[in-house]
């Protein structure tokens, strides 16, 4: 019988066994794969305000380059508009080597990690959850932590995770290059509602001539679009862009889940949804959420009542982190589904003196920003 049973050794899982096992618990973690941190499904970049909330040294192997602007483009007829955020301040990470290092680092303090551990549902006693079903037997404890990514069979087994529906889906596909990088020191986001339906590309430089380029899309493949930027605009912000891997994926896009707490179980990460509407990003929110998870899940454990009335605050103090800017970007991401190219050329000229400030009130920057 463990005291915290966490599925799932991405981010948001890491960080709430590390929380949780700090506190003196008894922490299993479960992963189904035989290592952490592939496939990369990210775009990698991080504020360095989240790296210092969740305690985590940027001097670091997982950090490939710092970053001091924030650059938006838009095509035009003589190559690229382009409109800058100063005031930023974030990293681009090496994803393999974060997530190894956060999930060591929760070893160190104590807990168990299972690897090649599939988990097929949750086990119920006395009707609340008791634990997990895996693929190696039965597993007990006082709180279960979902934060086994978008699917969550542990989620949906717990009845928290509706499936998801086809527009609240976005498909990305992201290169890892080597080539000419024009901007070295910023990421860059590329909107071209033409080409791009509700979505944008983007590039984050990863030094040594190399970075991210992706894009994410609504109704094309995104992989074939992203050869065909490649070809067009992108080709101006990454020249001679040669590929050395490649990661295709889905991101949910329609904010977090009603409830993510029930007897005896906290959903956490993609599994809960807390991904920003409009970037698809949710790396922050994982770190920030997975912490308050390990943290609730440990304080429920001690007091041996795992009751959802005691999970509660889990919810309760995610939502006063995070409620506000998901809140903005779903509002600014309904928009951008339908917008223009003149309007988004209009926007941004508007606002060009405040880009800044705007992009913080939707989540673009500061605890929400990239990931």
């Amino acid at each position: 019988m463990h005291d915290v049973v966490v599925v799932g050794a991405g981010p948001a899982g890491s960080m709430a066994a590390w929380a949780a096992a700090r506190a003196g618990c008894d922490v299993l973690i479960l992963e189904r794969r035989a290592e952490i941190g592939v496939p990369k499904q990210c775009a990698e970049g991080i504020s360095a305000r989240a790296l210092r909330e969740a305690e985590v040294p940027t001097d670091g192997p997982w950090i490939a380059q710092e970053i001091r602007r924030g650059i938006l483009a838009v095509p035009s007829p003589d190559g690229l508009r382009t409109f800058e955020a100063e005031g930023v301040h974030g990293y681009v990470l090496e994803r393999k080597l974060f997530d190894r290092w956060l999930a060591a680092r929760a070893v160190e303090e104590g807990a168990e990690l299972r690897l090649l551990t599939e988990a097929r549902g949750v086990l119920r006693e006395d009707g609340r959850v008791a634990g997990v079903k895996t693929s190696e037997g039965h597993v007990r404890a006082e709180v279960v932590i979902a934060a086994d990514g978008i699917e969550s069979r542990v989620g949906r087994s717990a009845g928290l995770v509706p499936p998801l529906k086809p527009d609240e889906l976005c498909t990305c596909a992201q290169y890892e290059v080597v080539g000419r990088v024009r901007y070295e020191d910023a990421f860059t986001i590329l909107f071209d509602p033409d080409r791009i339906p509700g979505g944008y590309a983007w590039t984050f430089p990863k030094g040594a001539g190399r970075a991210n380029v992706g894009v994410g899309c609504r109704g094309r493949r995104p992989r074939r679009l992203l050869d065909e930027l490649l070809r067009g605009p992108l080709s101006r912000l990454v020249e001679d862009a040669r590929p050395v891997e490649l990661n295709v994926g889905g991101v949910p896009v329609c904010g977090p889940l009603e409830r993510t707490y029930d007897d005896g179980i906290l959903v956490v990460g993609d599994a809960a949804r807390q991904v920003n509407p409009l970037t698809g990003g949710g790396l922050n929110a994982a770190l920030i959420c997975g912490r308050i998870a390990g943290e609730v899940a440990a304080e429920a454990a001690s007091e041996g009542d795992p009751s959802a009335a005691r999970l509660k605050e889990y919810q309760e103090r995610w939502e006063k982190e995070l409620s506000e800017t998901f809140e903005a970007a779903r509002e600014a991401a309904e928009v951008a589904v339908s917008v223009s190219m003149e309007e988004v050329l209009e926007f941004l000229e508007g606002v060009e003196e405040d880009l800044e400030e705007v992009l913080r009130s939707a989540g673009v920057l500061e605890r929400h920003w990239w990931g």
